[in-house]
């Protein structure tokens, strides 16, 4: 096998290898007491629980959660920013006594911006609800050190940028260049909208981030972020977007096992990257591991959901079924109370049971791309092609086909829920659960393929599956979405009980600097 390219070589090790972090001297550093940490970070763990996040944003939905709650508390950018450090330390989404103190005024500059824009009260209250997620991802941003994340999307896009073709759509170069650069950030690191929002308002308002410029008079800027808003939401919402995700996503897939095999604390990155051979044979190895771990990782999760649903199938029982049907019908279906009991815990199961984990051919695939990735030229173009948009007649055509499809579906299970003498109340229960168990089951099966490069061929039994199973998918989406904006834990939690038990542990933590400083007086 001839050798990578050597230029290419250069670009991913000083990728993965930015610069060390300067070191702050020990009476510089912020520390939190463990004491106080270890508190905090047992709420963080159960608040967590109630909300789930992907793992790569439970920091920043933190940093947005204490921005919100200060804001409500506190003025001054400079207390909002200090408060907010602290409070990250103490929950260990930062490091304990490693980070600067100069981090206070950095952050308090980035809240005071907000500020100065937030009180000309130009936008909607959406508007500001955007503009709060931009705000955390640019502390997250300020607090983090990401060179190495970005280093790689913009070796990933130098990459892809002329080698991805759009076919049956009008759209610029500069469009398609930006389209792709999101794309590459989407399937690399699973950037949400705010993270992107954030990296588009950089590009759109360099402004923004020379803030003596503008911040006596912020009128001009406010106005000008609400139609920049309408302008990134355009660009994430993008028609081509999706396509784009997924001719993107094999080679975010190969570049991140790349990055892995190189930064294996068991490994020399420099001699495997001299050794194309051992590389690829790296790479395999860890991709079989990452497979492994997809596979526990499902298995867990499959458990914990099965859990889960019984016991919250168990109170719902008790609390709701039983006793509506108790008074509406005078007697209890034992048979459809014990199938509403064990029907969505059972489904989960079974489901988890026949997701495949990747094989030999998908690792094969990898080392290809890995390859093609590191050598000049030989990434392959790849055409995306959007179908010809349908007329007036085409797209009702398909609406009612689309119709019928959940008409068929919901309309099968209610008939077998009516041969069993199912009540209202059970059919009721059975059809929410149905939803949200099947596709929280479909999210758990995109996070067990997450490794997988080679699309499956469609089948008559996977077609067949999915005629019946998309309209419950499609419901269940919505539901899901439905419950966590009506998530009366996370309303206790973040309005009830977070406030008063924060402010007692930063009282609780004064009180230790208070009692160590009276231990030092009698040294």
């Amino acid at each position: 096998m001839d050798g990578f390219t050597p230029g290419l070589v250069e670009d991913i090790r000083s990728a993965l290898v930015p610069p060390a972090p300067e070191v702050v001297p020990q009476d510089e550093r912020i520390t939190v007491h463990a004491a106080v940490s270890r508190f905090a970070f047992l709420y963080e763990r159960i608040r967590n629980a109630v909300d789930y996040k992907d793992e790569h944003l439970l920091r920043k939905t933190a940093i947005l959660r204490i921005l919100r709650r200060q804001m409500i508390l506190e003025s001054d950018p400079r207390a909002i920013g200090e408060q907010l450090i602290r409070e990250l330390i103490a929950a260990r989404y930062l490091p304990n006594g490693e980070l600067d103190e100069s981090l206070y005024g950095t952050v308090a500059g980035i809240v005071a911006k907000y500020l100065a824009v937030r009180r000309c009260n130009v936008g909607t209250g959406k508007h500001f609800e955007w503009f709060e997620g931009v705000l955390a991802v640019e502390i997250e941003d300020a607090l983090v050190d990401l060179a190495r994340e970005k280093a790689l999307v913009t070796f990933l896009y130098e990459r892809l940028a002329d080698r991805i073709r759009v076919r049956g759509y009008e759209i610029s170069e500069g469009d398609l260049r930006l389209q792709v650069y999101i794309a590459c950030y989407r399937t690399l690191h699973k950037a949400d909208n705010d993270l992107l929002a954030f990296k588009l308002l950089r590009a759109y308002v360099p402004e923004w981030l020379r803030p003596d410029e503008w911040i006596d008079a912020p009128q001009a800027m406010a106005e000008r972020l609400v139609g920049v808003e309408l302008r990134i939401r355009q660009a994430l919402s993008h028609p081509l977007a999706q396509r784009l995700n997924r001719a993107v996503r094999p080679w975010a897939i190969s570049l991140g096992l790349l990055r892995d095999s190189l930064l294996d604390p068991k490994a020399d990155a420099t001699a495997l990257l001299a050794a194309p051979e051992a590389l690829l044979t790296a790479i395999a190895r860890m991709a079989e591991r990452k497979y492994a771990e997809a596979k526990a990782r499902l298995r867990r999760g499959a458990m914990r959901a099965t859990l889960y649903l019984l016991v919250t199938k168990m109170l719902i029982a008790l609390l709701i079924e039983v006793p509506l049907e108790y008074l509406w019908y005078g007697a209890i279906s034992y048979v459809a109370l014990s199938i509403n009991l064990l029907f969505p815990p059972v489904l989960m199961f079974l489901i988890s049971l026949f997701i495949r984990i990747p094989g030999k051919d998908n690792t094969r695939r990898i080392q290809e791309d890995v390859t093609a990735l590191l050598t000049e030229g030989a990434v392959p173009v790849r055409e995306v092609r959007v179908r010809v948009r349908r007329g007036l007649m085409g797209r009702l055509a398909f609406r009612l086909g689309y119709f019928l499809m959940f008409a068929f579906s919901f309309g099968l299970f209610y008939s077998l829920l009516s041969f069993m003498q199912f009540t209202w109340v059970s059919e009721t229960i059975f059809f929410f659960f149905l939803c949200l168990v099947s596709f929280f089951a479909f999210r758990l099966r995109q996070g067990a393929l997450e490794y997988v490069v080679i699309e499956d061929r469609p089948r008559l039994t996977s077609i067949l599956i999915d005629f019946v199973s998309l309209p419950i998918l499609q419901a269940g989406s919505w539901l899901s979405q439905t419950v966590s904006r009506l998530n009366l834990f996370l309303f206790l939690l973040d309005f009830i009980i977070e406030a008063p038990y924060k402010i007692f542990l930063r009282v609780l933590e004064e009180w230790f600097g208070f009692m160590k400083e009276k231990k030092e007086e009698l040294q």
